[in-house]
């Protein structure tokens, strides 16, 4: 029960912050009607190309607010890592597994933090090459 109260706050967390990153680029609507059938009051319409564009920048800004969080998480973990080995001499080596599997973890989770925007960037380079 404590577990999944903790999974919805991190998933509420998460929402707002995600919601809070929108900041401009959610136009709001009023519900009156201008007279056009099918367009709303109050939301003017946008390129595809201005959309990928402001998606694109909360993305980057969304990237750029993260990386030093990430870092310092990655340091405090690693750290914790390396304070966990020295009880090895006390507690043999089934700690020790688990040292090296967070190390590993923690590892992995910066190859894919710092390179989601290379991977991205080949997916897409993939795909306008598939489209030639």
């Amino acid at each position: 029960m404590n577990l999944r109260i903790k999974k919805v706050a991190v998933a509420l967390i998460l929402s707002t912050m995600l919601l809070a990153s929108l900041g401009g680029t959610v136009a709001h609507a009023d519900m009156g009607d201008t007279g056009q059938s099918g367009v709303t009051a109050g939301i003017r319409p946008v390129s595809p190309e201005e959309f990928i564009g402001r998606v694109n920048d909360m993305l980057d800004k969304m990237y750029v607010a993260a990386s030093p969080v990430t870092d310092a998480v990655a340091m405090v973990m690693l750290a914790v890592a390396g304070i966990a080995a020295l009880f090895i001499l006390f507690s043999g080596m089934k700690l020790f597994q688990k040292v090296v599997g967070a190390v590993f973890c923690v590892g992995l989770g910066l190859l894919l933090f710092y390179g989601a925007p290379y991977f991205v960037g080949m997916v897409k380079g993939l795909a306008q090459y598939a489209t030639r």
